[in-house]
């Protein structure tokens, strides 16, 4: 039973089906119940990131969300990582907030959950059945999704294909002759798609900025020739998409004067003003932009970067006034996303979207068919906390790492374990190519194989991230014939008695199998073979050196 305290009445629910009840919240405001303390250990939102403590009532675990922001889910588990609470709304778009919290200030066994809805007769889903927390979040994402019109959106196969980004190697300096060098080189170890990233739409250098943003004019010093660096991407047989900081106009840029009296407030940490989305004639200019780029260039999709400055609640943008269509940047920022959509996938019905954590909400995401861990230039944990949680949450969407980047001075191992830790997604590279060490090079071509050869195991077979509370010390993906197991913390795996790759991430030159793996063979981190066996009956210490790989055959018989 829930306490909807705007008009002090409590509320039942309106189905209860194996664990899972499902109420109907009526107005909007603030909703309250309580549940049992016991066996609650962690919790777990979409943007939680390292974070699953438990906490007290005056700091709550919460999971904030609107359209471009976050998404309405939170989890409450057990040590064993079995859920005890996970609970979610049905509409994706509103602003809303959830939160759990510890009622110590009563002294009672028991946790606070909290939901503030801005939306009338929205949809409350709570399910407290002991399944893997994995499954309860899985299936809640499910569950929201299916309140979208059509259902999830197809993911074209270049989607989930490994890519180059120009951003970590050239940041706001790309060069038209040293990228065609590049991707020539990407090309032949596997690449397929590319982002052509900030910096090349001003003159001149980095500005750590986006002062510049808002012409969307190729800059003539870094691409003389962009029809001819276009086609001789595509040449390579790579897709090309193009980024742009959608809500923003720089304070530099010619346009920001003739725009100036239809943005929705300043950003100044990025020296841009934030375009004011309610008016038609906005969407039309983003639109035209767009458009132009894709009919004149053969651009093969987008990078849409920025999505979630669209975030001011209405009373503080500028009055509403005729010319707009809508009242809220909430509002708009679903037309504007359903525009762009629909447009470009009117031209290719496989063209490429990339959207990045923070927006990754059931509704946006169905409007992007690859999203993006948020920038952690060189922190793999941070990589492959964010991947978990964009796998765990966001159904078949291809889920990308954030783009790699090393060192040329980096040792081999370094590099792998970069690697290693964005295993289970999209993999986004982001060094150059042509510098670094050949060890490095071995390293990226030997991986883009693997990836490329497993790609329907890693990307579509169940997921399975252990210990959130650990920062997922064990990552798995398993279909009925394989498993791919990425060992990060203790050396120690439970073989599945099917055919297994299992690679070793941990600090040891040794992986321990709990009980006989059977036929083995082992291979360093370049993916060359170093040994092979048969393990005895019982565990067994198994010499797989740090950064390499046991492949079982799954014949555990002896």
């Amino acid at each position: 039973m829930i306490l909807y305290e705007k008009e002090n009445i409590s509320i039942d629910p309106i189905s209860n089906e194996n664990g899972i009840e499902i109420y109907n919240l009526p107005g909007k405001g603030k909703y309250k119940w309580t549940e049992e303390l016991r066996g609650v250990f962690s919790t777990w939102v979409p943007l939680g990131g390292r974070d699953h403590s438990f906490r007290q009532w005056w700091f709550p675990n919460c999971s904030t969300s609107v359209y471009q922001c976050g998404s309405p889910l939170l989890s409450a588990f057990d040590q064993e990582g079995k859920n005890r609470v996970t609970v979610a709304l049905s509409d994706t778009v509103m602003r809303s907030n959830l939160t759990v919290s510890v009622d110590d200030l009563n002294q009672r066994d028991e946790i606070i959950f909290t939901v503030e809805s801005s939306k009338e007769n929205v949809l409350l889903y709570v399910d407290r059945r002991g399944v893997y927390y994995c499954q309860a979040i899985d299936e809640a994402g499910e569950w929201m999704r299916s309140f979208l019109p059509g259902g999830q959106i197809p993911i074209p196969l270049y989607a989930e294909l490994p890519l180059y980004s120009s951003w970590y190697n050239f940041h706001q300096e790309p060069e038209q002759y040293l990228l065609e060098k590049e991707l020539k080189l990407a090309a032949g170890m596997g690449f397929k798609t590319f982002i052509l990233d900030d910096g090349w739409q001003f003159e001149g250098e980095n500005t750590g900025a986006y002062q510049k943003c808002g012409d969307w004019e190729v800059a003539k010093d870094k691409f003389p020739d962009f029809k001819g660096f276009c086609d001789k991407v595509h040449s390579y047989g790579i897709k090309m998409l193009l980024w742009f900081a959608v809500p923003f106009v720089g304070y530099e840029s010619a346009e920001y004067e003739h725009l100036k009296d239809k943005f929705a407030f300043d950003h100044p940490a990025f020296g841009a003003a934030v375009l004011d989305i309610r008016y038609p004639v906005i969407r039309k200019h983003i639109m035209d932009i767009l458009l132009r780029y894709v009919n004149d260039y053969g651009i093969d999709g987008f990078k849409l970067d920025f999505i979630d400055a669209f975030n001011m609640e209405a009373d503080h943008l500028p009055p509403y006034n005729d010319e707009m269509d809508v009242r809220t940047l909430d509002e708009a920022a679903v037309i504007l996303m359903d525009e762009i959509y629909a447009k470009m996938t009117e031209i290719d019905k496989d063209f490429l979207f990339e959207f990045r954590q923070n927006y990754v909400g059931a509704a946006i995401v169905n409007r992007c068919n690859m999203l993006r861990v948020a920038d952690c230039a060189a922190d793999p944990i941070t990589n492959r906390i964010g991947i978990a949680a964009l796998r765990l949450l966001n159904g078949r969407t291809a889920i990308h790492s954030d783009m790699l980047l090393w060192g040329k001075c980096e040792s081999a191992l370094n590099c792998q374990r970069q690697l290693l830790n964005i295993m289970f997604s999209v993999p986004q590279i982001s060094v150059r190519l042509t510098e670094i060490k050949e060890e490095q090079l071995k390293l990226v071509r030997s991986f883009v194989k693997y990836y490329t050869e497993n790609r329907e195991i890693l990307m579509h077979g169940r997921f399975t991230a252990y210990h959130p509370e650990l920062n997922y010390p064990v990552m798995c993906a398993e279909t009925e014939g394989k498993k791919i197991t990425v060992l990060h913390g203790e050396p120690l795996f439970t073989p599945a008695g099917k055919r297994e790759d299992v690679w070793n991430d941990t600090p040891y030159d040794h992986i321990v199998s709990s009980d006989s793996c059977g036929d083995y063979e082992i291979f360093d981190m370049y993916g060359r073979p170093v040994s092979a066996g048969k393990a005895s009956a019982g565990p067994q210490k198994l010499p797989v050196p740090r950064g390499g790989m046991i492949k079982i055959n799954g014949d555990a018989g002896l």
